[in-house]
C-alpha cells in the first residue's frame, strides 16, 4: 500500500465519513481498541486473581506484568488521537467534541469519587480515562500537523524509555491505583494523529480472526472500562467464600 500524505490532503480524505452527520467506522480503529479491552480485562483478571492468592505475580518485578498495562494504555491514547483526527478532519465539530469530552470527564469524576469511597488510601485521581481527558484539548491544535505530532511523540517518548525522564505532572502524597500522567503519554494520542494521516484507518482488516469480536469490544470501550473491574472483582469475591 501506498503511503505519502501531507496535510494538505486531509480535506479528501475526511469527505468518505464527513459527508453525512453519521461517522463512518473503520474496522481496524475499533479493533485496535477491542485489542485494548481484551488485554486489560485479561490484566484486571490476573490482578484480582493475585490479590485474592489464586494465582502468584509480581507486577513489578515480572517484565510481561510490567509492560502490559504500559501496552494497554498506549494502545488507548493511540485509538484516541486517530478517532479525533479523523472525526474533526475538515474542521473541528465543538458540536461533536464538547459532548464526547464531557462524558468521558463525567466517567472519570465517577472513578475518582468511587475510588476515593472504596479504596481511600489508593483512589484515582489522575487515571486513563482523566488522562485522556486532558489529552483530547491538548490534542486539538496538532490535528492537521502529523510531522509536528510525530516529532512531539518522540520528544516525549525517547527521554522517558531511555533516560527515565518525564516532564513533571502533579503526584499526590498517596500511591494510586492507576496513574496515568500526560507525560510522556500525549506521545500516543500524537502518533495516533500522525499514524490517521498516514492512512492507518484504512488498513483492510476484515479478515482478522475475532475481528468482529475485537470490534465490539472497541465500540463498547468506555461501558466495558467502566464495568468490568467491579463485575470481575465481584465474581473473584464471590468465589473466594467457596473456595
Amino acid at each position: 500500500m501506498s503511503i505519502n500524505p501531507d496535510s494538505s490532503s486531509h480535506s479528501s480524505l475526511s469527505s468518505s465519513y464527513l459527508s453525512s452527520s453519521t461517522l463512518v467506522r473503520f474496522p481496524i480503529i475499533d479493533q485496535t481498541r477491542g485489542v485494548a479491552v481484551a488485554l486489560m480485562i485479561f490484566f484486571h483478571a490476573s490482578f484480582d486473581l493475585t490479590a485474592f492468592g489464586y494465582l502468584k505475580i509480581d507486577f513489578i518485578e515480572e517484565k510481561f506484568w510490567y509492560f502490559l498495562p504500559r501496552l494497554i494504555v498506549f494502545l488507548f491514547l493511540f485509538c484516541v488521537g486517530i478517532s479525533l483526527a479523523m472525526a474533526h478532519a475538515q474542521k473541528i465539530r465543538w458540536e461533536k467534541f464538547w459532548p464526547r469530552l464531557g462524558k468521558i470527564a463525567f466517567f472519570s469524576v465517577v472513578v475518582s469519587l468511587t475510588t476515593y469511597l472504596m479504596f481511600p488510601d489508593r483512589w484515582i485521581y489522575f487515571g486513563t480515562l482523566h488522562c485522556i481527558t486532558l489529552t483530547s484539548l491538548m490534542a486539538l491544535p496538532f490535528l492537521d500537523r502529523p510531522k509536528i505530532s510525530l516529532l512531539i511523540a518522540l520528544a516525549l517518548f525517547i527521554p522517558s524509555i531511555f533516560f527515565d525522564y518525564n516532564l513533571p505532572w502533579f503526584v499526590l502524597g498517596h500511591k494510586s491505583m492507576d496513574y496515568i500522567a500526560p507525560f510522556p503519554w500525549f506521545g500516543a494520542v500524537c502518533l495516533g494523529i500522525f499514524a490517521f494521516h498516514y492512512k492507518f484507518h484504512q488498513i483492510d482488516s476484515q479478515r482478522i480472526a475475532g475481528g468482529k469480536i475485537l470490534s465490539w469490544l472497541g465500540i463498547n470501550a468506555l461501558w466495558i472500562y467502566m464495568l468490568h473491574q467491579p463485575l470481575l472483582y465481584g465474581i473473584v469475591l464471590g468465589t473466594s467464600y467457596f473456595f
